[in-house]
C-alpha cells in the first residue's frame, strides 16, 4: 500500500516520509487513535516506504520488487501480529485469512476480523507462542529490505505474556522497526507503551470522508455528506454504510420531525411503526442523523447567519425547532437520542422505543411552549 492510497492524514504522512528520508526512524512507534482512523493502513504504507528501494520524495515507488511484495503482504521482512483464537495459536496460522481480509479492507476493526476467522464467542488473544515466534523472527537480519518490520495490530490483546517482548522492543537488533497500531492506550501493557514513540492518528474529518465517498464511489455530494455524518470520523463505518446502502430516508425523517413539532400523535405512531421495519442498523443511523440535525438546529439558534449543510426543508424544520429552545433543552433531547441509540444496539422493541422517544421529545418541546 502506498501513502497515496491511505485517505487523509497528509501531515502524518509527510512526517513519516521526512523522518525516513532523514534517517530518523524511531525503532518502536505506537499509532494510536479511534476506530476506523486508518492507523493500520498508515502502518502498511509506512512499512512499504521504509523498504522501498526507489523512495520518492512523497511516497514509495510502487514498482520495485520490495513494493510489489509489500503491496501483496508477502515481503519476507514485513511481519504481522494480530489477535487470534486458540490456546497456542500464532498469527502465521491465520496468515492467508489475514492477507485476504486486509487487502480487501485495511480499515476493518477487531470484531470484524475475529468474525472472519470464526471466533464466534471466543476471545481474541496474542499467546505466549506468538511472542516466542516474534522473538525468533526478529532475531535474524533483514533478508531483502533495509528494515525488518513488525506491525502489531491491536496490542491491547497482549496480556502479561507481552512482557516477553520488553527486552526486544527496548534493545532491538539493528534495522528493526516495531509499529504498534492501537485504539485504547489504557488497555496496552504499560511496560510496552512506555517503550514506544507515540503518533496520534485522529478521527477523520467529515470533509475527508465525504470527499472520499464522492470520488471513490461516485456518490452525489448530498449522499456522501450523509455518509460522513453517520460515520462520525470512522471510515470503516462509512464503508459499511456505502456497501450496505444504509442511507437515512430523508423523506421519512422530515415526516417524523413534522409529527413531533406539530404534536401529531396518531401520525407519529404510524411513522414509528414504519421506522420499526427498517432494521436495527438503519434505525441507529436514523437516530444519529437526528442528533446531527439537532446540532444544526442549535447552530441556527446561536448563529442565525451561519450557513448550514441542510436542505431547504430541513432548514425550515431546524428553524422551527430552535424557536424557544435553550441549550438545556437541546442537551436533554440529545441525551434522549443517545439513550435510544444505546437501546437499539441492545435489541429493544423498536415500536415501543421510538414511541417512548417521540413522547419524551414532544414533552421537552411542550415544556418550552408552556413557559
Amino acid at each position: 500500500m502506498k501513502f497515496r492510497d491511505v485517505i487523509g492524514h497528509q501531515v502524518l504522512k509527510q512526517h513519516l516520509i521526512e523522518s525516513t528520508l532523514n534517517g530518523r526512524v524511531s525503532h518502536a512507534q505506537l499509532f494510536l487513535g479511534p476506530l476506523g482512523n486508518g492507523g493500520l493502513a498508515l502502518a502498511l504504507a509506512y512499512a512499504q516506504f521504509v523498504n522501498c528501494t526507489n523512495q520518492q520524495g512523497n511516497d514509495s515507488c510502487g514498482q520495485c520488487a520490495a513494493c510489489l511484495k509489500a503491496a501483496k503482504m508477502i515481503h519476507p521482512d514485513i511481519h504481522y501480529t494480530y489477535p487470534t483464537v486458540g490456546a497456542k495459536a500464532k498469527s502465521t496460522d491465520f496468515a492467508a485469512a489475514w492477507r485476504k481480509a486486509i487487502l480487501e479492507n485495511p480499515y476493518l476493526n477487531g470484531f470484524e476480523w475475529l468474525q472472519q476467522i470464526e471466533a464466534e464467542n471466543r476471545q481474541g488473544n496474542m499467546t505466549a507462542e506468538e511472542c516466542e515466534s516474534i522473538i525468533h523472527k526478529l532475531s535474524f537480519k533483514p533478508f531483502e529490505g533495509k528494515y525488518k518490520v513488525l506491525i502489531i495490530w491491536l496490542p491491547e490483546y497482549l496480556s502479561k505474556e507481552g512482557n516477553r517482548l520488553l527486552k526486544l522492543i527496548e534493545e532491538p537488533p539493528a534495522s528493526t522497526l516495531f509499529i504498534l497500531v492501537a485504539h485504547r492506550a489504557e488497555k496496552i501493557l504499560t511496560t510496552i507503551r512506555s517503550r514506544t514513540q507515540l503518533l496520534n492518528v485522529p478521527r477523520y474529518p467529515d470533509e475527508v470522508i465525504q470527499e472520499t465517498v464522492e470520488t471513490r464511489f461516485g456518490w452525489s455530494a448530498d449522499k456522501a455528506k450523509q455518509v460522513a455524518i453517520l460515520a462520525e470520523g470512522n471510515y470503516n463505518r462509512a464503508l459499511a454504510i456505502v456497501n450496505g446502502q444504509q442511507q437515512v430516508d430523508i423523506a421519512l425523517f422530515i415526516r417524523w420531525m413534522h409529527s413531533l413539532l406539530g404534536q401529531q400523535i396518531p401520525q407519529n405512531v404510524l411513522l414509528n411503526e414504519e421506522i420499526a421495519t427498517i432494521g436495527r442498523e438503519a434505525q441507529k443511523n436514523f437516530l444519529k442523523y437526528t442528533l446531527y440535525f439537532l446540532r444544526q438546529s442549535l447552530n441556527k439558534s446561536l448563529f442565525p447567519d451561519k450557513v448550514l449543510g441542510l436542505t431547504s426543508q430541513e432548514l425550515a424544520l431546524a428553524t422551527q425547532l430552535a424557536e424557544g429552545l435553550g441549550i438545556e433543552q437541546y442537551e436533554k433531547m440529545a441525551s434522549l437520542l443517545e439513550d435510544a441509540i444505546y437501546h437499539v444496539e441492545r435489541n429493544a422493541n423498536p415500536k415501543i422505543l421510538f414511541l417512548h422517544l417521540s413522547v419524551q421529545l414532544m414533552e421537552v418541546r411542550a415544556y418550552v411552549r408552556s413557559r
